[in-house]
């Protein structure tokens, strides 16, 4: 199933994030463990419109992004065109993509492995990054909890109503399975384009993401709440792994 194929010209627009805290996050955990990000190989999984790729290459790392979505990409690299910088993009899938380097860090923001639905491509996800991850290398990622998914979303229906983007999302969750059916309408002059979406995401158990890794064959993994210092509680809406080979 394509997902994004029709609404990375949107994704912007409906994403509420705040990369900045993330970014300093990342930078500020990186300090206290002495880790240099300047000149650093960096792989980012899942890049997206590339707004976190973005933001980490005025760091001084070398960077490489990938992505499964051809239309993600494309924006992604408008964006480092219009601001002159070098960076690497790729059309691989996070579930076996393969390149022929290793490198220092290696990122994956904003859901990505939720998007894996099954266990086995996880799992492999896990491997392919254990074998591009230099020794001493750490690799960080966040995930949608289980409370989110489930609680949150799931059984629930989401509009958005304004001159530059309207919304309905219909939400149905089962067996740790969320299913999202979204439909847009876009302005295009005095008339509207209708865009329809299906996106699938399902809800996994820090354990088992934990099992997993460690079954990999990397030694430390810690999890906290959504890219701060804070302790992940039951209510938390993401948990950001940090895990060192």
């Amino acid at each position: 199933m394509k997902q994004y194929e029709n609404l990375a010209s949107i994704y912007d627009r409906m994403i509420d994030v705040n990369y900045d805290e993330w970014l300093n996050f990342i930078e500020e955990y990186l300090r206290r463990k002495e880790i240099i990000l300047k000149g650093k190989k960096t792989l980012e999984l899942g890049c997206g419109t590339g707004n976190m790729t973005l933001r980490l290459r005025p760091r001084g790392m070398e960077i490489t992004a990938l992505d499964i979505s051809d239309d993600m990409l494309t924006l992604a690299q408008e964006k480092a065109f219009k601001k002159r910088f070098k960076i690497n993009f790729l059309n691989q899938d996070m579930v076996d993509f393969e390149l022929n380097r290793k490198f220092d860090l290696i990122f994956s923001f904003c859901d990505g492995y939720n998007y894996i639905t099954d266990e086995e491509s996880l799992a492999n996800s896990f491997h392919k990054v254990f074998t591009h991850l230099n020794n001493q290398g750490v690799f960080m990622f966040d995930i949608s909890t289980q409370h989110k998914l489930k609680d949150i979303i799931g059984g629930n229906t989401f509009t958005m109503n304004d001159e530059k983007l309207c919304y309905i999302w219909d939400n149905y969750y089962e067996k740790d399975i969320l299913e999202m059916y979204i439909t847009f309408f876009v302005p295009e002059g005095k008339l509207y384009k209708r865009i329809d979406e299906t996106h699938v995401q399902r809800a996994y158990s820090v354990e088992t993401l934990i099992k997993l890794l460690h079954k990999t064959g990397f030694s430390r993994v810690e999890v906290l709440e959504d890219y701060s210092f804070n302790a992940l509680k039951d209510e938390s809406i993401r948990a950001t792994f940090i895990v060192e080979k």
